[in-house]
């Protein structure tokens, strides 16, 4: 996939395997109108699609990962249900976070506020910077979480937390996101998008079908019963141990307990 720089989302060139995807309006602290969440929604499909793209680093440029949805936009499409909007402008891409066959980590740094917060929950892994935070802002204008942030914090949170999140639109800093389990890892400021690299490498060694199967695995374990994952693991395993990776691995490892 060649190099393709947007003027709202831009997707670096794939460097072994990797791919950046950053929401460009630092402006505006990457708040999401309509033409970028567009954006947003095509540039994720795209890398989605690719073969060549093993692991993807979703950012944005600037102080801040994603404000949430562009509320000058927002106030003036009061005749469309906010039921569609989200259908067309923003569950696509949060689909594609979650369905496609990689790794994504979300890189964030500053705010992710709003719908931002949606596209952090749905990634796989989250670094944040030590002054980042999450915010569910919406109570505060008489609204309420969307995107699957519900799904997600009272699966990651349990009820009273993610319900206090919700209703106080209480900041959560990076230190407690990690504390919670929302993210992996809290990095200095100017180490967030190194730190997202370095983890996509160690993620792009592991073996490819074996990345996909763990993923897809552990996304459905969230809505299968306990019976029907362990099926659902067996199934996977069959595939993995049918692959020409797994036997090339499980002879680099023979050999190298001989040494």
């Amino acid at each position: 996939m060649p190099d393709y720089v947007g003027e709202l989302v831009t997707v670096s060139a794939i460097e072994n395997g990797i791919v950046e995807v950053a929401i460009a309006r630092p402006e505006v602290r990457n708040a999401l109108n309509e033409a970028t969440a567009l954006a947003l929604n095509e540039a994720l499909a795209v890398v989605a699609d690719n073969e060549q793209v093993r692991c993807v680093i979703l950012c944005g440029e600037g102080s801040a990962f994603c404000a949430g949805a562009d509320l000058a936009e927002f106030e003036k499409a009061t005749s469309q249900p906010a039921s569609e909007r989200l259908e067309t402008l923003f569950l696509p891409a949060l689909r594609s976070l979650m369905a496609m066959n990689k790794p994504v980590i979300a890189a964030v740094s500053g705010a992710a506020a709003g719908i931002g917060v949606s596209y952090v929950l749905a990634s796989d892994m989250v670094v944040m910077g030590r002054s980042a935070y999450l915010k569910l802002a919406f109570i505060n204008i008489g609204l309420i979480p969307d995107g699957g942030a519900c799904w997600h914090l009272v699966r990651k949170l349990g009820h009273a937390q993610a319900f206090e999140m919700a209703a106080l639109a209480t900041p959560i800093s990076a230190e407690r996101c990690v504390m919670l389990g929302l993210a992996n890892r809290v990095v200095e400021d100017n180490q967030v998008l190194m730190e997202a690299r370095s983890l996509a490498q160690a993620l792009v060694s592991q073996s490819p079908q074996a990345l996909s199967a763990t993923k897809r695995a552990l996304r459905e374990a969230a809505q299968r019963p306990p019976n029907d994952t362990m099926q659902l693991e067996g199934e996977l395993q069959d595939q993995c141990k049918a692959s020409e990776d797994f036997h090339t691995r499980v002879a680099a490892f023979r050999q190298s307990r001989r040494k």
